[in-house]
């Protein structure tokens, strides 16, 4: 491999060059070429040098300008297709990637968000054993291991700091695939791909690749022209104002088996939550129902007198598209829809961003309601799964552009969502989170 400029032009120095341009020289400088070109590693960046070198030696050379130019180039060209691919090394066509990329299931790679708005996801190295089998590394020291092999998918969230873990079930959720990155990727449509040109990124030159699937999502594929596999994924998620970065990857990575276990390790504090994912039958439900639902504190709606309608129902929990969610509706003689969302994963441990959302209100009581960093989508998701749960209740014909969601704490640190169709009152909403009553055992 050429290391540097300096180094091809000594290469190209040794061809001894003859200043007459006749066809006898041209076919020995081609062969001396092709001897030289045959001791260098075939890397983008040595093709590189190559051409910009002989073009200074070019402009540099007394010898016969055209003629000897003429016989230079065409053994570079010679080079090149001995090389293999275009001067900037953007020979890679979407299909030999896509072939790559099938022959791997296995590989690891560094994941970072960025978000335009609301809480940061921390950076973690992502291990994929298979499709089915995940380890997340996160920079806190926290460690995620997803085993999604059964009809009962597995997590673990190990916190080697503290010697605590949370092991959650998720019933009925599998078995299945994981919806990973380089899964997306591979179906993208070659003819709907478009080529981005070249970039180098330590000392390594990459051949781009974008596609828009949708008017929301975007996505841009950096690969190695000699490997064809990727090595810098980035995923725009318009709607959600947030940017997936993917590096850093190594296919068939080392690393034991045991990493990907679901056993807990001796010596850690076992906490364990029990998710269901079982096809569910929207139907309304007693507040007795909601209390036995919920693994912590239930609570129910007082009414009040400006409610003209109050129903609590279970739905299909349309953040997941699966699982159970509880939801009280809420019809006001102002015209309003108000969802109001209870679900086993709604604690402040495992919802730690709320907190560092802005504070929009504290009632006497002690509970505090906090924006959410997307909660028109998240207002519009319920009010639509109530809709289909329920059309007499809510039509998706009048839903308003007003929309929002406060997430509320109560003293108890127990987790609810309050979505609205329309504005309200702060009056009004305080109203609410007064009324909220546990539901205590009969």
């Amino acid at each position: 491999m050429f290391k540097d400029e300096a180094d091809f032009e000594k290469v190209v120095g040794r061809l001894n060059v003859d200043t007459e341009p006749n066809q006898a020289h041209r076919e020995n400088l081609r062969r001396q070429m092709l001897s030289v070109f045959n001791q260098a590693e075939q890397e983008p960046s040595t093709r590189i040098i190559v051409f910009r070198t002989l073009r200074r030696l070019i402009m540099k050379s007394p010898i016969t300008k055209i003629a000897t130019a003429a016989a230079i180039i065409i053994a570079v060209s010679i080079g090149i297709h001995y090389l293999g691919g275009s001067i900037d090394g953007a020979s890679v066509a979407w299909s030999q990637v896509v072939e790559q990329i099938s022959s791997h299931t296995k590989y690891k790679c560094r994941q970072r968000v960025v978000r335009e708005q609301g809480p940061q996801i921390p950076t973690m190295q992502v291990y994929h054993l298979n499709l089915q089998q995940r380890r997340q590394e996160v920079e806190d020291g926290t460690i995620h291991i997803i085993d999604m092999r059964g009809a009962d998918a597995i997590t673990v969230e190990l916190y080697p700091a503290d010697k605590k873990a949370t092991v959650t079930k998720l019933i009925g959720f599998g078995p299945r695939k994981d919806p990973h990155i380089t899964e997306m990727v591979k179906q993208f449509e070659q003819e709907s791909t478009e080529k981005l040109g070249t970039k180098k990124v330590n000392g390594k030159i990459l051949q781009g690749f974008r596609h828009k699937p949708t008017e929301n999502s975007d996505f841009t594929v950096w690969v190695d022209p000699v490997t064809k596999l990727p090595v810098e994924i980035e995923i725009k998620h318009l709607n959600r104002g947030q940017t997936l970065f993917l590096d850093e990857f190594e296919f068939d990575f080392k690393l034991d088996p045991s990493a990907f276990s679901t056993d807990v390790p001796d010596g850690y504090e076992v906490k364990t939550v029990v998710q269901d994912y079982r096809p569910v039958e929207p139907k309304q439900i007693s507040p007795e129902d909601l209390r036995t639902g919920l693994s912590h504190t239930a609570y129910t709606v007082e009414k009040l007198a400006w409610m003209e309608k109050l129903i609590t129902m279970q739905i299909t929990d349309p953040l997941m598209g699966m699982g159970k969610a509880y939801v009280i509706g809420i019809q006001s003689d102002d015209g309003n829809s108000i969802i109001i969302v209870q679900g086993d994963y709604y604690e402040e441990e495992r919802m730690v961003w709320i907190p560092k959302e802005k504070l929009v209100m504290e009632t006497p009581s002690g509970a505090k309601l906090y924006t959410h960093p997307n909660g028109s989508e998240y207002a519009r998701l319920f009010l639509e799964g109530f809709a289909k749960a329920n059309p007499e209740f809510f039509s998706m014909e009048n839903l308003s552009e007003e929309r929002f969601t406060r997430m509320i704490v109560m003293p108890d640190r127990t987790i609810l969502s309050l979505s609205a169709n329309k504005q309200m009152s702060d009056e009004k909403l305080q109203q609410i989170v007064e009324s909220l009553k546990e539901i205590k055992a009969n």
